[in-house]
């Protein structure tokens, strides 16, 4: 379910991806027409967004003031009470929604006022709230390194008591690679490495990305994790890698890592 709707004239469309990608940079998941992948019914595909949005930014403009499809899917969002609006430039909304209080980007669009997109975050958080799981990670911006301060290690463990080849093995582990899915967008691949494993054991590639790179292991014991994360994108001069370590303890139970943390991923991160 997307957080963010854009609705924008076809004009101003530099503007709306500007837009889009300072608000994704706060985490939230935004949906504008540009993410349509090929082959899917185009007004289908915008209507299930819309309606299912928890926000609809609409881009108030001079082109956007006459637009069928921005007047129609912000009368929509007025019914659900999902509508926020935004001025892009000097002139004003149609008259059927200027009782809406509105938000000026103008001066941002026109590089004057970066204040204006920091206000407007903020609106945006006190109408949805901050997301989930988001709050205490550390974002990466494109021209900044990705380092160990944006990727961490999570792990769950149980009880199983399973018999294997390499002997009895009572619990298993679930670790995941987690961060900020600015960071996490960078992510190549991931190898563990798991010390004291017998070899041919003891390091094992992760599991897909849309899972978080997981891995999931029989231990005995206690277990120390490590994962070579590898980065697309990496900012020049910086490792293409970075090493991650963990201590498991089999005493602890650990978060529900699917519920907890992969289901709260936004799937665009992945493209």
């Amino acid at each position: 379910m997307p957080d963010i709707f854009i609705s924008y004239a076809r004009e101003d469309k530099s503007i709306a991806e500007r837009v889009a990608h300072r608000l994704g940079e706060e985490g939230w998941q935004v949906f504008w027409d540009r993410n349509i992948e090929a082959g899917a019914e185009w007004n289908d595909e915008i209507q299930t967004a819309l309606q299912r949005s928890r926000i609809v930014l609409v881009l108030w403009s001079k082109a956007s003031r006459n637009s069928f499809w921005v007047r129609g899917e912000a009368a929509d969002a007025c019914e659900r009470d999902t509508y926020l609006p935004v001025l892009i430039d000097s002139g004003e909304p149609p008259r059927l929604f200027r009782h809406v209080q509105v938000q000026s980007l103008a001066a941002w669009v026109d590089g004057m006022d970066k204040t204006e997109i920091v206000r407007l975050a903020n609106v945006i958080k006190a109408r949805i709230g901050e997301l989930p799981m988001y709050g205490n990670l550390e974002s990466a911006g494109q021209e900044e390194p990705v380092t160990d301060s944006h990727l961490h290690l999570v792990h769950s463990c149980w009880r199983v008591g399973k018999q294997t080849v390499l002997g009895q093995m009572p619990y298993q582990i679930h670790v995941i690679v987690y961060g900020h899915w600015t960071a996490l967008r960078r992510v190549e691949s991931v190898e563990y490495l798991l010390p004291g494993y017998p070899k041919g054991h003891d390091r094992q590639p992760s599991g897909p990305k849309e899972r978080l790179f997981e891995l999931k292991e029989l231990a005995n014991g206690f277990s120390i994790i490590q994962a070579v994360v590898r980065l697309r994108q990496q900012t020049p001069g910086h490792p293409k890698s970075n090493r991650l370590s963990r201590f498991v303890n089999m005493s602890e139970s650990g978060p529900r890592l699917f519920d907890d943390f992969v289901r709260r991923v936004p799937s665009e991160i992945w493209l």
